[in-house]
């Protein structure tokens, strides 16, 4: 079976996101998590903006849908984002990524609700998966004991459920915006809204971070930000939120491969058989369905004008 080009995007995607769970807590060490978060969409709301510009020609949204793309942001850029820092620095790796790595169920879930056609062949891959992902984490090593991990497992929980919530809320934007423009604005709001709460809560004199902390922060911005949700999003419009978030259960097994590499972990057999399983369902999940295509216009770029947006000024 031969894959498209959004499997391998989106596989991509999931290597990065994988990184970021040691990444971030590199500099989680330094900044708290509210400020790490400000600094990162800070810098990379600009960029977008200004990406967006360049290269389709605007970065107008629709009024219409302005309370969507709120709603998306508070979601996925604040909440979600932040979440997923106290998570990965209160409690163990293992159990934050095991349980964050469960937002495809409420994606299918929600998708579901919404209307959303979910194919057998994901909810099974995703099924499968599962099973993978829990063989990855579990034949981990013992690691370092997590004096907040109560705390830090229910940010884990909650950051699940608010990364599911966040494709099915925001893919309706994909109908009228690129995946560019709106990752923009959603990362704008969420610097609106995460910077005045950094400057109130524990200001930081940003001129003396060490090496590492600058490294964390690039590569959240223009890896884990800049490049990972906009392909992310390309890959909701393609082929439908359920179908692109059965990624989400590579990540884990990435953040394992990443922690070996990094000579934090060593990889066991166990881990070996479930990152088998997780690359066999994510292969089957994309297997060409006899059914339509669950994305957007089939990507829908094509039928949208020079703007990147069928009705930007409206």
């Amino acid at each position: 079976m031969r894959l498209d080009r959004a499997t391998w995007v989106l596989s991509s995607v999931s290597a990065v996101w994988g990184a970021s769970y040691t990444v971030t807590g590199w500099g989680l060490r330094e900044l708290d998590v509210v400020t790490f978060n400000a600094i990162r969409f800070a810098a990379a709301a600009p960029l977008l903006l200004v990406l967006a510009v360049a290269v389709e020609g605007s970065a107008a949204i629709a009024r219409r849908w302005w309370p969507r793309l709120t709603l998306s942001a508070a979601i996925g850029i604040v909440a979600y984002q932040l979440a997923f820092s106290a998570a990965v620095a209160l409690t163990t790796v293992t159990e934050s990524a095991i349980l964050i790595a469960l937002s495809p169920f409420w994606t299918a879930l929600l998708a579901r609700l919404t209307g959303e056609h979910v194919r057998a062949a994901v909810l099974v891959g995703a099924c499968v998966a599962m099973a993978g992902v829990v063989l990855v984490i579990l034949g981990r090593g013992p690691g370092h004991a997590a004096p907040n991990r109560a705390l830090g497992d229910l940010a884990a929980v909650a950051a699940s459920a608010l990364w599911g919530a966040y494709p099915v809320v925001t893919r309706p934007l994909l109908v009228d915006h690129s995946p560019l423009r709106v990752t923009a604005w959603a990362s704008a709001i969420g610097a609106a809204v995460l910077l005045p709460a950094a400057t109130a809560l524990a200001p930081h004199d940003l001129s003396g971070l060490s090496g590492t902390t600058v490294v964390s922060l690039a590569f959240s911005i223009l890896a884990v930000t800049i490049y990972g949700l906009v392909a992310w999003y390309r890959g909701v419009r393609r082929v439908g939120s359920a179908q692109t978030m059965v990624f989400m259960f590579a990540v884990p097994v990435a953040a394992a491969v990443f922690a070996v590499a990094a000579g934090t972990e060593h990889l066991t057999w166990p881990q070996i058989a479930g990152a088998g399983l997780v690359l066999a369902a994510l292969t089957y999940s994309q297997r060409n369905p006899k059914v339509p295509d669950t994305g957007v216009g089939n990507d829908g770029y094509h039928d949208l004008d020079h703007a990147g947006t069928r009705d930007a000024h409206r």
